[in-house]
């Protein structure tokens, strides 16, 4: 049975085959280059073209690196044939130094191609992995949205003629905080698995801002950590999907109150930098490993014991969407700084 440490050391041993092959192929091209007189000037020529062919190997085969060190190997190689034959002839000088121009340009070109191609294959790679998760999730979503529907709505009509001071009461609370959660979690799951078009119109930022500020006032206030909310004078109207932004940001204050303790703040800071629009959420939090911040936007990537790991995946795809970009900037222990961009508004 494969193992992944048995794969691992196939593909160190393929690629090992492979580099032999190349300095196999170098070296025969080589001995045919040096006991071929300068005098069989159509021979030497030939043989000079071999040398093309470890190249454009060695980029396919290994990306940049190895179509260089490829070309860089055959040049110094080279190199002694090159003043031998300024010695015989000038002009067979200048075309050796010229062709070995050419060498480096072809490996760095095919060495440049060939990463591009792989850069692109992982991409869409991603993307179908990606859409087939979507789907995935958001069928299991659907079905788990089915079930909660009738539990939450039975557990309402209990509470409502239940006695608040009976026992019961209290379990009955415990249940419907948990369910709560665990409806937050399927709404996520959805939100993941269907990414709708962009419904972009003209909104009004500091009334998104201070609508957020509203709904989200309560919460911060019950968990004793403070919420500031600034936008700058004079804010034009700018053409956003207001659902999904509105979805983005609250995803990003909900991470910085649970970050955040007691007595801590939370700042929304938005402001137009010559048509840029930048919207910034900060907190005085416990930070961000740094072995954690290129894995944060990653789908149900979370260090939360209770969480999908969905809302950041969420967020960055919203501000993808828009042509947006988004840095986070985190120290641990010294609180979490989010900033997204979004530029031709």
């Amino acid at each position: 049975m494969l193992t992944v440490n048995s794969i691992f050391q196939m593909g160190r041993a393929h690629k090992k085959t492979k580099g032999k092959a190349i300095l196999v192929l170098v070296a025969v091209v080589t001995l045919l280059y040096y006991v071929t007189p300068l005098r069989l000037s159509l021979l030497q020529e030939l043989f000079t073209r071999f040398f093309y062919v470890p190249i454009i190997l060695g980029g396919l085969w290994f990306g940049l690196w190895g179509g260089v060190r490829v070309s860089l190997l055959i040049t110094f190689i080279c190199i002694p044939h090159a003043f031998v034959a300024l010695r015989y002839d000038p002009t067979l000088f200048y075309d050796e130094v010229l062709e070995l121009l050419l060498f480096n340009l072809l490996g760095l070109v095919v060495g440049a191609l060939k990463d591009r191609d792989r850069r692109q294959q992982a991409l869409n790679q991603e993307l179908q992995t990606l859409a087939s998760l979507g789907e995935t999730v958001s069928s299991v979503a659907h079905e788990m949205k089915n079930m909660l529907i009738p539990i939450r709505g039975f557990l309402r009509r209990i509470r409502e003629k239940q006695n608040p001071a009976d026992k019961v009461a209290s379990y009955l609370e415990i249940v419907d905080q948990e369910s709560a959660k665990l409806e937050k979690m399927v709404k996520d799951m959805l939100s993941f698995g269907r990414f709708a078009p962009l419904n972009k119109q003209e909104v009004d930022v500091r009334a998104l801002v201070e609508e957020l500020q509203q709904i989200l006032g309560d919460e911060f206030r019950d968990n004793g950590v403070r919420l500031v909310c600034k936008c700058q004078e004079g804010m034009k109207e700018v053409g956003l999907d207001r659902e999904k932004i509105h979805h983005a940001l609250a995803n990003l204050l909900h991470n910085a109150l649970q970050a955040s303790s007691k007595g801590k703040e939370v700042r929304l800071l938005v402001q137009n930098d010559h048509g840029i629009l930048h919207i910034v959420v900060e907190d005085e939090g416990t930070g961000i490993p740094k072995e954690h911040l290129d894995r944060i936007f990653q789908p149900f990537f979370t260090t939360k014991s209770q969480g999908t790991g969905l809302g950041l995946a969420i967020t960055h795809q919203i501000v993808k969407d828009h042509g947006g970009d988004i840095k986070v900037e985190s120290k641990p222990g010294s609180g979490t700084r989010i900033v997204l961009s979004f530029p031709d508004l």
